[in-house]
């Protein structure tokens, strides 16, 4: 039997016969795997939390095909204390990955990236600014990051006190007589996403908005639950 055993983080469950779970996780090395966890509804596991979401795990697992069978599951860590906002904004991370990772694909960088942030989420003052960070960051893992920095177009620099359209999976344009609204930015605006300077109302919310606009073309139709519980902006 060949064993794996990874750091991970649980990105959804729901239950699968009578006492089993089916677990999606996010592992360090190898992206999102899908697993059987037997008797993971057990009266005795469920105590001990072995299987908390927001705690860095050390889980094995076996099996061929695409959805594999636990081993074991052992927490490395107390669960993040999130609460509230900060709760529900972790939520709708954790639903982002579980919709747009591949399966068994490894992502450099965004494993240390959502420990990072959920820690961020937790502890700073405003968790937006940690959001946004991440959002970026996972953009640009999945290939879809575009450049702040010059007009797809002309290819000049853009520039402060300029405004401009913004294009789905390709990027910052000059504002043209037929535009909407919604998908003009000013040129100080994108230069801040640029070096994620999120200091200033108005940044931030130029930011939420961008990275709305950015993961809706990847999400499609289907709405995440999450936003049921808390409006993510």
């Amino acid at each position: 039997m060949s064993l794996e055993c990874h750091n991970a983080f649980i990105l959804h469950r729901r239950p699968y016969r009578e006492t089993s779970q089916l677990v999606d996780l996010f592992c360090q090395d190898v992206g999102k795997v899908s697993l059987v966890y037997k008797g993971g509804r057990s009266s005795t596991r469920m105590k001990r939390g072995m299987a908390q979401a927001f705690t860095l795990l050390q889980v094995s697992y076996f099996g061929r095909g695409s959805l594999k069978t636990v081993k074991s599951i052992e927490a490395q860590t107390q669960v993040v204390p999130l609460q509230g906002d900060r709760l529900y904004i972790a939520m709708y991370i954790n639903e982002l990955l579980y919709r747009l990772l591949q399966a068994e694909t490894a992502c450099d960088g965004l494993f240390a990236s959502y420990q990072k942030t959920l820690l961020a989420i937790a502890g700073e003052d405003d968790p937006q600014i940690a959001l946004r960070n991440f959002e970026l960051t996972l953009l640009e893992t999945l290939g879809y990051g575009v450049n702040f920095e010059e007009d797809i177009y002309s290819g000049e620099l853009i520039e402060a006190g300029f405004e401009y359209q913004y294009q789905q999976q390709a990027g910052f344009f000059a504002k043209q007589a037929i535009h909407q609204k919604q998908q003009i930015y000013k040129g100080e605006e994108i230069l801040a996403l640029a070096c994620r300077d999120f200091s200033t109302p108005t940044v931030l919310k130029a930011a939420k908005r961008f990275c709305r606009q950015a993961l809706a073309h990847l999400l499609g139709d289907k709405p995440l639950h999450s936003r049921t519980l808390f409006a993510v902006k």
